[in-house]
């Protein structure tokens, strides 16, 4: 495992934690490796979980999976080229849960054969089957291919698909940033006829603008006029980073992206409308000298309350901020502002701290989520810089790599964080010890903050460490909790086993029953939350002076109580292993006029997703299950809890608990139940 995080030593005025962090390796032989993003979950109402076909494309084991990691790679794969006159590229889609400590993914330098490992596929590549001629033909960048010298990749998981910048000239020659479908194929269907899913150089630039917001699909029809560029600016060098702005100020609902050019300047991409200015060249240097390739620039983009977004620096030691407003037809800059650090050490690239994967128009690992902090990474010694959205510097740290040690300069490319931010995906260029010939790596290290860092990650562990934990869980499910361990003050049982006997069923005795409790209005019939310790579930027992059992308060307003029976928890595991998107699905009606709706919670992770579990479906999953219950039934706060309810108690039981109880209840399948 890479949770090794060692402090290092530094000057006595340097009050900033310097960490060093253990890497695992989970791909090499990725040649001039760029971009990384993880794929991520695409919202409901979007065009991606709305159309079957390209549902089936976010499936576990398929290239949109969204736990999967896309990465931009300067090879085909294999894959014959569309146009030899580009740069060779392509995106590979990665499975890193298939991987051990020490058993990295060696991609094979053919990826087009019989023999093709599922735990790497290419999405999309400088080949024929990909260019945008394929539902473009008309388009001015027909010949164009989705991914070309491709050197960055953001996803607007709100209501849209994945973007890619790409240098298919070099940094030199002139860019192009493609919006790609589900099958790697540039957009079908698209709004622009002249762009079609491609837009390169000056063929895509704006040259129609609307005349007011419109107000209905007829309105939005009539009410543009032609006209050159709001603000000037185009892809004429190579784009090298791209994040997602969101949706048009102009009221269309059309998607527009920024993009960083090699020239140094930001541009902004309105899928249907094309491309305009937003920064002019120099606004950002790739370096000290003519033709310095840093890679990528990268690009974050703040939505809220005010909108920032943050580029890469690479020649000048700093991130630019570029303050954003808009003129009811396009973005512009407001305000030009930059972040200088010592530490700085030529940042090439930015990444959310808690990436933006709840709000529905907004959703995107490039977009920084309420608060979130950035992580910087430097490409001139190696290191990772966590800052504040201010510019404070919180932490910094180095990274070890297996059999290597630290890494050292020009090594590190590109860093995305993970949905649930608790890990940090990194590309890194060269050999590593151990693959002779395989240049380029994709790496995992725990996130990290100015306390420590993550204690996740996702390599599988072993079975017999699985049934060591699940062991351990069965122990506390059967065990007897007390004061010293952590019951009460409130409680039902003094144990799970209480309540779900075998263990793991259900139970008929009405004392096991839980009491939920609420305050009706007898004259308009509504119902309001009660404001007392023991409800909205009416905790049975209290300890009493001297630690005694006694009955606990039924608090007086109450006048609404109802039962729920403990559930058997055979099978409840499976639960969480489906989909979402799966979930979401069966809610949409089948033309009979039925349909449902899926409930959508914040996790302990401040992450949106499906409900599964408790009433309602209010709970995320299982481990956030088996918190909740702890603290209901038992009275145990962990620190994976809800925080629904258990917020302001300390924190008795970590999530090692949890863990194995969760994993105990894994090993009651339907089969097993007694």
């Amino acid at each position: 495992m890479f949770l090794g995080l060692l402090p290092v030593s530094g000057a006595a005025e340097d009050l900033v934690p310097d960490w060093r962090l253990r890497a695992r390796i989970v791909a090499v032989g990725l040649p001039d490796v760029a971009g990384v993003r993880e794929v991520g979950r695409f919202h409901v109402g979007g065009p991606i979980p709305a159309n079957p076909e390209f549902l089936m494309a976010t499936r576990e084991s398929r290239v949109l999976d969204p736990l999967r990691v896309l990465v931009a790679v300067g090879s085909n794969f294999g894959a014959p080229p569309g146009d030899p006159a580009f740069s060779a590229g392509a995106i590979l889609s990665i499975d890193p849960r298939g991987t051990g400590s020490n058993s990295a993914i060696v991609v094979p330098q053919d990826l087009t054969g019989d023999n093709r490992d599922i735990r790497v596929q290419i999405y999309t590549a400088q080949s024929e089957q990909f260019l945008n001629s394929r539902y473009n033909s008309g388009a001015r960048t027909a010949l164009f291919a989705a991914a070309s010298g491709p050197r960055y990749i953001s996803i607007n998981n709100a209501f849209g698909r994945p973007w890619i910048a790409n240098a298919p000239n070099g940094i030199g020659g002139e860019g192009s940033v493609s919006v790609v479908d589900p099958d790697g194929v540039p957009l079908a269907n698209a709004p622009s006829s002249e762009a079609g899913g491609v837009f390169a150089g000056r063929l895509t630039d704006r040259e129609r603008t609307p005349k007011a917001q419109p107000s209905g699909w007829l309105a939005k029809l009539m009410n543009y006029r032609a006209s050159g560029q709001l603000t000037s600016g185009g892809l004429q060098t190579g784009a090298l980073g791209t994040a997602f702005l969101g949706p048009s100020p102009d009221g269309s609902g059309f998607a527009v992206f920024a993009a960083v050019t090699a020239d140094g300047g930001v541009v902004q991409i309105h899928v249907q409308d094309g491309v305009d200015g937003l920064a002019n060249p120099g606004t950002v240097s790739t370096g000290p000298g003519i033709g310095d390739d840093p890679g990528v620039i990268g690009v974050a983009f703040k939505w809220n309350p005010d909108r920032v977004l943050y580029v890469a620096d690479p020649g000048r030691d700093r991130l630019v901020l570029l303050d954003l407003e808009d003129d009811r037809r396009h973005f512009t800059v407001a305000r030009t502002r930059t972040i200088s650090l010592p530490q700085f050490d030529r940042p090439v690239d930015i990444a959310a701290a808690i990436p933006e994967i709840a709000n529905p128009q907004f959703s995107s690992h490039t977009t920084l989520a309420g608060g979130s902090d950035l992580f910087v990474a430097n490409r001139g010694d190696g290191s990772l810089l966590r800052l504040s959205q201010d510019g404070r510097l919180l932490a910094r740290a180095t990274i070890e790599i297996p059999g290597l040690g630290p890494l050292g300069p020009d090594r590190l490319r590109a860093i995305a964080t993970s949905a649930d931010a608790q890990r940090i995906w990194i590309t890194i260029g060269g050999k590593l010890p151990g693959f002779p010939n395989r240049d380029g790596a994709l790496i995992e290290i725990p996130a990290f903050d100015e306390h420590g860092a993550s204690a996740v990650t996702q390599e599988r562990q072993g079975k017999a460490a699985d049934v060591n934990l699940a062991a351990r869980g069965r122990q506390l499910f059967q065990s007897d909790f007390t004061l010293q361990t952590g019951l009460g003050p409130l409680f039902n049982a003094t144990s799970c086993v209480a309540c779900h006997p075998g263990p793991g069923g259900a139970s008929t005795d009405e004392g096991h029953f839980v009491r939920r409790i609420a305050q009706m209005d007898p004259g308009s019939g509504r119902t309001v939350a009660i404001d007392h310790p023991n409800s909205p579930v009416a905790r049975r027992y209290a300890l009493g002076d001297g630690n005694a059992t006694v009955p606990a308060a039924m608090p007086r307003q109450a006048n609404v109580i109802s039962l729920r029976m403990p559930p058997a928890l055979y099978g409840i595991a499976r639960i969480d292993e489906i989909p979402g998107s799966v979930i979401e699905a069966q809610a949409v009606s089948k033309g009979d006029g039925i349909k449902g709706r899926a409930h959508h919670v914040v996790d302990a992770n401040g992450a949106s997703r499906v409900g599964r579990y408790g009433w309602k479906a209010d709970i995320a999953n299982l481990e956030e299950m088996v918190a909740d219950a702890f603290a209901k039934e038992i009275g145990v706060t962990s620190a994976i809890g809800t925080g629904r309810e258990t917020q302001a108690q300390p924190v008795e039981q970590d999530a090692a608990q949890i863990d194995a109880v969760a994993a105990y209840l894994r090993t009651l399948s339907d089969e097993a139940r007694p």
